[in-house]
């Protein structure tokens, strides 16, 4: 258990990065980091950081399969690959644009993310929110809605040891419930997708510590302005991936216009989070070994 602590505090290489070398520690070059990660829809946020770390002024980057596949393209002779992280392999290649060529046109939408119109946000909200809670329990959190003041939009907590209660994910799968997330029942769609997405934010940077390190890593001894700001970063990463404006980005906004440099956020821990929320927003996911139980 001790030596599996200690790897589990052993910051992310992208945070020794941070650490090191002062990457993205400056206002001004987060916020870069932050528009690039959302033009990047096609990518996980940590591949988007990837790439902008290799070449910082890519526009579309694809596989050359996907290239010649999709758009016709070949990569040019010579081109340099850039490298991302790819599920159950150590690494893919992926082109630029201006390292291929071919006779079709580029796509200039690609280029140019597609943004909701205001009028629809709330129904693409409710059905990503939808897809997200149906989730949940994989994960040992339980789902609810209070009669809040205005100034309480939501929290997580872990749930009570005294009174240990299964949910039912799958078909003979049961979970401990070991978070309960509560949001303010009086909010609209769009505040309380934002505002579950923050408390996500929460449990998967590790504020709350973890039921397993494989899933995501225990931090649960920061700063509580720390917390926040990787909260509001993970909130405003996925709502704005989405092409949906939140409370957010006034935070971001009004915090990095103030302030010349960020807090000693974990990088690594922020955009690992976000990820983990569009694969809840995206598909099924297999629930906690640590948590799980056979239905009786």
């Amino acid at each position: 258990m001790e030596e599996n602590t200690k790897q589990n505090d052993r910051p992310g290489e992208l945070d020794l990065l941070f650490q090191r070398v002062g990457t993205y520690r400056e206002s001004n070059e987060f916020q870069d980091l932050l528009q690039f990660v959302k033009r990047f829809g096609n990518l996980a946020p940590y591949n988007a950081m990837l790439i902008h770390i290799q070449r910082p002024g890519s526009a579309y980057v694809a596989t050359a399969k996907d290239w010649l596949q999709k758009f016709g393209r070949t990569v040019r002779p010579g081109a340099r690959p850039l490298l991302i992280l790819k599920p159950f392999r150590p690494i893919q290649f992926v082109f630029e644009v201006q390292d291929t060529e071919g006779d079709r046109p580029f796509p200039e939408q690609l280029l140019n993310p597609f943004k909701i119109p205001a009028p629809e946000h709330a129904l693409a909200c409710k059905d990503a929110l939808s897809k997200l809670l149906f989730n949940l329990p994989a994960d040992g959190i339980s789902f609810h809605e209070a009669d809040n003041g205005s100034c309480r939009a939501g929290s997580i907590q872990l749930a009570s040891t005294h009174a240990r209660k299964y949910q039912i994910y799958g078909n003979n799968k049961e979970v401990l419930v070991k978070y309960n997330l509560i949001v303010n029942r009086n909010l609209g769609v769009v505040e309380t997708f934002a505002t579950v997405l923050h408390e996500l934010g929460h449990l998967y940077c590790g504020h709350l510590g973890t039921p397993d390190p494989s899933r995501w890593k225990s931090r649960n001894s920061h700063d509580k302005n720390i917390e926040e700001f990787e909260a509001e970063c993970v909130s405003w990463i996925v709502c704005a991936r989405m092409g949906i404006d939140s409370r957010s980005e006034s935070y971001l906004h009004s915090y990095l216009d103030s302030n010349n440099t960020i807090p000693p956020i974990s990088l690594d821990s922020v955009l690992k989070a976000a990820g983990m929320i569009e694969d809840r927003i995206s598909g099924r996911i297999t629930p906690c070994k640590a948590l799980l139980r056979e239905k009786a």
